[in-house]
């Protein structure tokens, strides 16, 4: 018989196993792809999207939030055109859709 205290940590420790995994594997999975110019030759540009950030991972973030964008317009690939590490940090990008 397992006592109240050892399942309890048990619970614990298995609660935050599974939440770290999940965290991974969403950070890790992106619907859109950072590409070079030469490799979406073969597909369509169809929008312009821009990130901005005045936090502390400021080039990172405004990547993020461009990318975010990118996936939401529906694109599969995306083409960093600009970077300014001014105060606000800021991307600019193109979004493609290539097909499969």
């Amino acid at each position: 018989m397992i006592d109240l205290s050892r399942f309890f940590l048990l619970s614990v420790c298995f609660c935050v196993l599974t939440s770290g995994c999940a965290t991974e594997q969403r950070e890790l999975y992106r619907r859109i792809n950072v590409a070079y110019d030469f490799e979406v030759t073969h597909c369509d540009s169809f929008a312009i999207v821009t990130g901005v950030s005045r936090r502390e991972n400021n080039l990172d973030e405004a990547k993020e939030s461009a990318i975010a964008q990118g996936e939401q317009l529906g694109g599969t690939h995306i083409v960093w055109l600009q970077t300014d590490m001014g105060d606000p940090t800021k991307v600019v990008a193109v979004i493609y859709k290539c097909q499969i």
